[in-house]
């Protein structure tokens, strides 16, 4: 009788505010970016654990990221990688990074983009070298289909 109860008082406490915000649904709450929280990273230590990569929202380019570093002792922030510079030639907006990784040197930088969803999880996507002291990007894989590798 008591999991009756509450089940009843459930039921009417969540059609209440159903009908106070009719625009309120699942498809907005579970679909779109109305309800998601602001995300940090991904965030890459680099230079012994002196400093960490993350990714920010570019202020040159809307929906674009640049690759910034935080100093771990001072907090002290600059860009390292600017949007400007993942535009691949021919194009005229930067590669949408949803993950990357230095080279141990930090001389080259690896971006995965344009992934897929495979099964669960967006595992196949296309992958890029970006240079850092030529300045040239490149595309590994090229030669296959988009979203393969």
């Amino acid at each position: 009788m008591r999991h009756l109860l509450v089940f009843v008082a459930l039921l009417f406490l969540g059609s209440s505010v159903w009908a106070q915000s009719p625009d309120l649904n699942l498809d907005r709450i579970f679909k779109s970016t109305d309800f998601r929280g602001e995300r940090f990273g991904p965030a890459r230590w680099v230079n012994g654990g002196k400093a960490y990569t993350t990714l920010e929202a570019s202020t040159a380019f809307t929906g674009a990221t640049d690759i910034v570093e935080y100093q771990t002792k001072s907090g002290t922030r600059s860009i390292l990688v600017g949007a400007s510079r993942l535009i691949p030639p021919g194009k005229s907006q930067p590669l949408q990074i949803e993950d990357y990784h230095w080279s141990h040197d930090k001389s080259k930088l690896m971006i995965y983009t344009n992934s897929k969803r495979v099964w669960r999880r967006n595992t196949r996507g296309d992958y890029w070298v970006l240079n850092l002291k030529s300045g040239g990007l490149e595309q590994l894989g090229k030669e296959h289909p988009e979203s393969s590798l």
